[in-house]
């Protein structure tokens, strides 16, 4: 899977809800004990936080964390504060900070639970981007449960999921995504990839298909346009095959020529394209893709069986005349 620099799935969301004025508004007085007497820095703390001066923040809230440990709402603006920066790391160590604390306070002493939410939901995320999946994941899992229809939770659990191996948890939280948040079409896209490698084709076709109807020129684009270029192939060459497999192939491997011209994957793409186009005795097109593949692929598996047909001619179509290949081929 194509990960970004900051460890996200290459296209995805970029928004984190938890961290708007309005959450930061709603956490109220988040103190399990009052603050040191003639201690500013904790007021510093949630003022600098809830005017979005984050470099401000991390810099009180850290001293205020010193003065007063037991005040533990700092943690909770603390991790904002390093979500904005885009610190992951420290920012899901603050605010899994801001969770042990809640969950150790007497138990006469009332819970915030929303900011509990926001909090969990927050780590889980930056977790995940800080690369952490270990961690991040049970808070994703967490998160997920006590809001089924969270959509982004639910996409980068499911990315979580899905490099850990879990196929089956995955599919179930992009189903989720699909539903919810349709928009998030790297979803569909997911979804097709795991059901091509369980070798549910059919299934796998239909959210491909969806994925670039929606973002035809997306993240994940050439990989969808060969997985389905791959399942039209074999469909054409079923023993119920349709009429147009043939030309869906062709066309998916076409865009993925168009998109990466010069991979491992094209030189196959031509290899492809150059056996449809003998099929329909297109003999110069067939000729002009194998020509492509060898160009690509020199030594691969196939290569001199390519050129055989090349210099040999192949049905239904003759050796040209004056044979143009050298002895080295034509790489």
């Amino acid at each position: 899977m194509n990960l970004g620099p900051d460890n996200q799935p290459v296209g995805t969301l970029r928004a984190l809800p938890g961290w708007s004025a309005a959450c930061l508004l709603a956490a109220g007085p988040l103190v399990a004990l009052p603050a040191p007497q003639g201690s500013g820095a904790v007021s510093e703390c949630e003022a600098a936080a809830q005017a979005s001066d984050w470099d401000a923040a991390v810099a009180v809230c850290e001293e205020a964390i010193r003065e007063s440990p037991d005040t533990y709402g700092i943690h909770y603006f603390l991790g904002f504060a390093y979500q904005a920066r885009q610190e992951w790391t420290r920012a899901g160590a603050a605010f899994e900070s801001f969770l042990t604390a809640v969950e150790e306070l007497p138990e006469d002493v009332p819970r915030p639970d929303e900011q509990l939410g926001i909090a969990a939901r927050s780590a889980g995320l930056a977790w995940f981007r800080g690369g952490d999946l270990e961690t991040a994941l049970p808070l994703l899992r967490r998160t997920a449960e006590a809001d089924p229809a969270d959509a982004e939770v639910h996409f980068f659990l499911g990315v979580g999921l899905m490099q850990g191996g879990d196929g089956e948890g995955a599919e179930a939280a992009f189903s989720v995504v699909i539903r919810e948040a349709p928009q998030i079409s790297q979803a569909l896209f997911f979804v097709g990839q795991l059901r091509y490698d369980a070798g549910d084709y059919e299934a796998a076709g239909a959210h491909l298909t969806g994925y670039l109807e929606a973002a035809p020129a997306g993240p994940f684009a050439a990989d969808a346009h060969w997985m389905a270029g791959s399942i039209a192939l074999r469909s054409s060459e079923s023993e119920t095959a349709d009429a147009g497999a043939d030309d869906e192939a062709r066309r998916h491997f076409t865009a993925l020529l168009e998109a990466e011209p010069h991979s491992p994957r094209a030189a196959v793409a031509h290899y492809f394209l150059g056996t449809i186009a003998a099929d329909r005795e297109e003999c110069d097109q067939a000729r002009r893709h194998y020509e492509d593949f060898l160009r690509i692929a020199p030594d691969h598996e196939r290569a001199s069986e390519v050129r055989r047909y090349l210099e040999e001619g192949f049905a239904p179509c003759p050796a040209p005349a004056g044979n143009s290949l050298n002895s080295q081929g034509l790489c």
